[in-house]
């Protein structure tokens, strides 16, 4: 057997065959490869430039114009970010620019820019109010029905045409009906009802009732067919950062309790008044909820709550626990404890995607699914619950991802909690 001889490198206990220490000068593959790895990362610290796009740009369609273009990836450019956070720069806008941003939008639609232009009409859908007639237009000629939280601006000849396209365009029938469902105005509410009491001969072409498709849109139909929404109007942002006012808003607060599943200790992901924060109609002026679940259980299965008349938060007897549940619950990174303070109010939809430029917590307002939309039902009236809150783990620690869901049924006074990633 040939002897082996050691690697050159200092404090490296591999070994090697001659044969290799003649080709790599007495270096093992792996003392090669991460000498290759330094040299090429600072061939590139040295060699790097630095581009800014923006360098006398001020006009702000033309800065988002850039901001959207496709770039090159390579590591030996940086491109300089525009110092303006892009959804400021959308809701910056004035309404002659945001029709010429819709107008770009809708020039881009058809050839090898057509996901360019759906980014920018998805962010004018969310932060603005352009009219985005014409785009959707351009886009449905083209069998784009993406971004479907756009169609909420489709007129009523558009909803029409998808009305009589989703029963024969198989290919695209997931996409109609998110689409007719963000349009979901009395004449898509009744088609959904009528799907519901005789479903379509498609509907075993789905993976769930065309009906349910509304909840992607943030609502259902109740038990006479009407229309409920599943969110708030209201919505405040949240942003990293101790409560400046905790007797309004105080975010992951240790409760005393622990879960009796993975002996974790509980956590109060938030407290508020909901009124005080614009959450009217099922909340009595200084109702205070507490969110109480546990930030391990969650992420496997609905962790239900409940808050008394002082609004104090507990386990609620109600969980069912899952089948699965980790077996390293104590290594698990907790979430930072006061961490999320009130940022003013925005729009509902404003961070209604994934796919948006914006931070996603926040109180009220429309979810932002990772995955399907998925709200729980009340475990005491058997209800749709309400969607209270999230809070996204980006928001509050670096290096993070997915987003806590938080849900409430006033009346029962019960709380859910889930949790979604990519």
């Amino acid at each position: 057997m040939t002897e082996r001889i050691p690697c050159k490198t200092p404090g490296c206990t591999g070994t090697i065959l001659p044969a290799t220490a003649q080709r790599t000068g007495g270096f093992c593959m792996p003392c090669v490869r991460t000498a290759a790895r330094k040299e090429r990362e600072e061939y590139i610290r040295q060699n790097r430039r630095e581009v800014n796009e923006f360098e006398g740009v001020t006009d702000p369609v033309e800065v988002l114009k850039i901001i959207h273009r496709p770039r090159t990836i390579d590591p030996l450019v940086h491109w300089i970010p525009y110092p303006t956070p892009e959804d400021q720069l959308y809701t910056g806008l004035d309404e002659r620019e945001q029709r010429q941003l819709a107008e770009y939008a809708e020039s881009l639609v058809g050839d090898d820019r057509n996901g360019e232009a759906e980014q920018i009409v998805l962010c004018l859908a969310a932060f603005t109010q352009a009219p985005l007639a014409k785009c959707l237009e351009a886009l449905v000629a083209q069998g784009s029905f993406i971004p479907s939280l756009a169609f909420r601006r489709a007129t009523s000849e558009l909803r029409d045409r998808l009305i009589e396209r989703v029963e024969l365009d198989e290919g695209n029938r997931d996409h109609i009906l998110l689409a007719l469902a963000w349009i979901g105005d009395q004449a898509v509410v009744d088609l959904f009802a009528r799907w519901r009491q005789r479903p379509p001969d498609w509907r075993t072409s789905l993976y769930l009732p065309p009906q349910d498709y509304s909840r992607e849109a943030g609502w259902e139909l109740d038990e006479d067919g009407y229309r409920r929404d599943l969110y708030f109007q209201s919505c405040t942002r949240l942003l990293r950062g101790p409560s400046d006012a905790p007797e309004l808003f105080q975010a992951v607060i240790p409760s005393q309790d622990s879960c009796p599943w993975c002996r974790q200790q509980l956590t109060h992901l938030v407290q508020l008044v909901p009124a005080g924060l614009g959450l009217n109609g099922p909340f009595a002026e200084r109702e205070r909820v507490q969110v109480t679940t546990c930030e391990v259980c969650s992420v496997f299965a609905f962790v239900f709550g409940e808050f008394d008349r002082a609004g104090h938060g507990k386990w609620s007897p109600l969980n069912q626990r899952p089948e699965q549940l980790p077996d390293d619950a104590d290594d698990w990174r907790r979430l930072p404890e006061d961490s999320l303070q009130l940022a003013g109010q925005r729009p509902a939809l404003f961070a209604a995607s994934q796919f948006l430029p914006t931070t996603f917590s926040q109180v009220g307002g429309h979810p932002t699914w990772i995955q399907d939309a998925t709200y729980p039902t009340c475990p005491k009236c058997g209800r749709t619950m309400m969607f209270l809150a999230q809070v996204s783990r980006d928001d509050v620690e670096d290096s993070a991802e997915g987003v806590y869901y938080l849900f409430v049924c006033p009346g029962c006074r019960m709380t859910a909690t889930t949790y979604q990633q990519t």
